[in-house]
């Protein structure tokens, strides 16, 4: 199991040891909860192998289709030679959103009561990608509510698994209220942090 910032910033190479760039993000699919895609921000002077432009400022971006990632470990090594790797590229119009645009999005109970913001996204890409946690750091008021203990100051942050989730939009919606993440929290093998 693996979350965002386990991925972020890692080596991306190519089948034939070629440093493409680094991981820049990752696409996830709240429907089904999966990693569809991997974002790479493409290392200066490897555009015209992927043909690409250079950028006048900053880095190329592309993404790449989770099941061409062969491994992930000290760097994330893809299934592809380098002369491969622009027949594997995701269009950006394809990827249904990123992991970064649901960090530091509301979560709020079935009942709108917020409970904190979205923190991390925990998944495992040895078992295709799924998404099966999401990390959220509670506030204030929902931390002293929740009443969680570690040591004698309350958590901050908790997991909470996804089948849990009720939907995604401008905010995260729990299926529970605050008393239900209490009684969930208590009973689930969820961490608390």
């Amino acid at each position: 199991m693996s979350g965002l910032e386990d991925i972020m910033g890692k080596e991306v190479i190519s089948s034939d040891a070629i440093i493409i760039g680094t991981v820049d993000g990752v696409a996830v699919d709240t429907d089904n909860w999966k990693v569809p895609a991997v974002r790479i921000s493409v290392r200066k002077g490897n555009e015209a192998a992927l043909g690409m432009k250079k950028k006048a400022i900053g880095l190329q971006k592309i993404y790449v289709a989770t099941p061409q990632v062969s491994s992930v470990s000290d760097t994330v090594t893809l299934a592809v030679k380098m002369d491969q790797v622009k027949e594997v590229v995701v269009d950006e119009k394809k990827v249904p959103g990123t992991a970064g645009a649901m960090l530091n999005k509301k979560v709020v109970g079935q009942d709108g009561k917020q409970l904190g913001f979205m923190d991390n996204v925990h998944f495992d890409a040895g078992r295709g990608w799924e998404i099966s946690k999401l990390g959220i750091k509670l506030d204030k008021a929902a931390k002293q509510s929740l009443d969680l203990q570690k040591g004698l100051a309350p958590a901050s942050q908790i997991t909470v698994l996804t089948k849990d989730v009720r939907s995604v939009g401008d905010m995260v919606m729990l299926r529970l209220d605050l008393e239900g993440l209490k009684e969930y929290l208590n009973k689930k093998p969820v961490s608390k942090k």
